[in-house]
């Protein structure tokens, strides 16, 4: 159920990516500009990870996301009434704050969960994530070519409020963890990020294969409308639909980092989300190429947003909020980050550009996870020695 509810309150957050294009349209504005209202989005998710998160090791959880799931109502609901471009962005940053209710989710499972257990527990919720993700793309982009954007903030509106009953009904009560108070729960983040080296590397490289992600999934919608096809939003969301079935490797990915390490695993992605640049270089020619890098690259990420988190949960069991919060606070940056920097790849050097980009994300992660290997194997010679 936490998988559910995770999957249902995440659409809310990428919604947006396959109506970018009507967004422009209506508001007469470029693709720049209205990238930045997912640019928003993501930022805002941000800052809710870093400042709500935390929340979770003082306060039961379950009321915590019982509160947000109503804000995340209201805040959608604000959007579809949104007169203008800057006030849409204004209320999508807030909106993407409140969407965190997801990342409440995955340390409440990995807390319930033996060690053994946890990577396929936390593959479980996430699965339900990526699977909210590609799926709410999806109705999105079917929504919006029929309806008009409008009506896709409407809807979640509205969707939101089944998604508040049987969260009421079903979730447990959250034990806290900590009785420190908000301002040293924030005090005691950095810390934690100081002192844990795996902590760290798993907040870089999962930035990079979030800022992957998003480069390509923000650019669809215009890649299809600029191409030889000519698709509209439609479209766009429907290859939510193909990105659907790689999510079902967040699941295998969890129960292979119990089996054989979070770090192998993470290494593996990496080489994988690579890879899927390489087929998508051929996309604006080839169909079958878009298909299969769309598929390859959703099985990368997510294998590594599951390795990479499980990494960090052992970390501290005590502190799972607080790790989360700066695990994906790193993560979604990243991703904030992907989408600026490929909109302005995608504005001057065409589809090239987001590969190239990708790429290089890419090759900077399989380095730095290189370099954090050589950096531990010595470190283990030296305490053997």
């Amino acid at each position: 159920m936490m998988a559910v509810i995770a999957g249902a309150v995440i659409t809310n957050l990428y919604c947006i990516q396959p109506i970018l294009p009507l967004i422009a349209d209506e508001m007469h504005v470029g693709l720049t500009a209205a990238d930045l209202v997912a640019g928003a989005a993501l930022l805002g998710f941000a800052a809710g990870l870093g400042l709500l998160l935390p929340l979770g090791d003082r306060y039961d959880r379950r009321k915590l996301v019982l509160t947000q799931i109503v804000l995340v109502s209201c805040l959608a609901l604000a959007a579809a009434l949104a007169p203008g471009i800057w006030t849409l962005t204004v209320v999508s940053f807030a909106l993407g704050a409140v969407s965190c209710v997801p990342q409440q989710l995955v340390p409440f499972a990995a807390v319930m969960s033996a060690p053994a257990e946890r990577g396929r527990s936390v593959g479980t919720v996430v699965s339900g994530i990526m699977v909210g993700i590609l799926l709410g793309r999806t109705l999105s982009g079917v929504v919006g070519a029929a309806y008009g954007w409008r009506a896709v903030y409407a809807a979640e509106a509205v969707f939101m409020l089944p998604v508040w009953i049987a969260a009421a009904l079903l979730l447990p009560r959250g034990v806290p963890s900590t009785t420190l108070p908000y301002g040293r729960l924030l005090a005691s983040l950095w810390p934690l990020a100081r002192d844990h080296r795996p902590l760290r590397e798993s907040m870089l490289v999962q930035a990079l294969l979030w800022a992957c992600f998003n480069a390509f999934w923000v650019n669809l919608a215009a890649l299809l409308a600029t191409s030889r096809w000519h698709l509209d939003s439609a479209w766009a969301g429907g290859f939510g639909l193909i990105g659907a079935a790689g999510a079902l490797a967040a699941s295998w990915a969890g129960r292979a980092t119990d089996r054989f390490g979070p770090r192998n695993v993470v290494g593996i992605s990496i080489a994988i989300v690579t890879l899927s640049y390489l087929l998508l270089a051929g996309a604006e020619s080839s169909l079958v190429l878009l298909v299969l890098g769309v598929i390859v690259l959703d099985i990368g990420v997510q294998a590594g947003l599951v390795s990479n988190q499980t990494r960090a949960f052992a970390v501290d069991p005590a502190a799972q909020g607080r790790i989360n919060s700066l695990y994906m606070t790193a993560t979604f940056s990243g991703g904030a980050i992907g989408v600026a920097a490929s909109g302005w790849m995608m504005a001057r050097f065409g589809w090239t550009g987001i590969v190239s980009l990708g790429i290089a994300l890419g090759a900077i992660g399989a380095l730095f996870h290189w370099m954090s290997g050589r950096h531990a194997a010595t470190k283990t010679l030296q305490v053997v020695s």
